[in-house]
């Protein structure tokens, strides 16, 4: 968090809990409180933080390198296969799932005023003091897909 928003970063935040809720692929995610003084509403909100593991980016790309030279070593490839590229490719797409900027972009794309279909969706918006490693959002709470299907099914099962 220091190397990622600053030294005294916490000050942007009336609260912040360092015990993760969640699990991200490539971090973890932490519940916070935006301070009022760096809310764009002027009032202390509620947020997720997402926070990428130190060197992520650096392990993604060296077990990629491990992952080659063991498949090249080891002939399990099949004839054609173009494995240089299909790296090539994989790097690319990991680089742009470590990058928490982007990630953004896209929530604030899709929060836009009529981008999904109005108030049907809540999509949450971006701390504008979110960095390349960590993602500040509003919290949203909700239910999960699969909850919604569970939700709907009969409690009793027929054999």
């Amino acid at each position: 968090m220091t190397s990622s928003l600053s030294p005294d970063w916490a000050k942007n935040f009336q609260s912040f809990k360092r015990l993760p809720f969640a699990a991200a692929s490539i971090g973890q995610v932490h519940g916070a409180v935006l301070a009022a003084s760096a809310s764009s509403t002027g009032r202390p909100e509620p947020v997720i933080v997402k926070v990428q593991f130190l060197n992520i980016v650096n392990s993604i790309d060296s077990n990629l390198s491990y992952i080659k030279v063991l498949l090249t070593a080891g002939r399990l490839l099949p004839k054609g296969f173009f494995l240089d590229r299909s790296v090539q490719v994989l790097k690319g797409e990991l680089a742009d799932e470590c990058d928490y900027t982007r990630e953004g972009s896209f929530l604030t794309m899709f929060g836009s005023p009529g981008y999904l279909g109005g108030a049907r969706f809540k999509v949450p918006w971006v701390w504008q003091g979110s960095t390349k490693s960590v993602l500040v959002m509003e919290r949203v709470h909700g239910i999960s897909v699969g909850d919604a299907d569970i939700n709907g099914m009969s409690k009793k099962i027929e054999m």
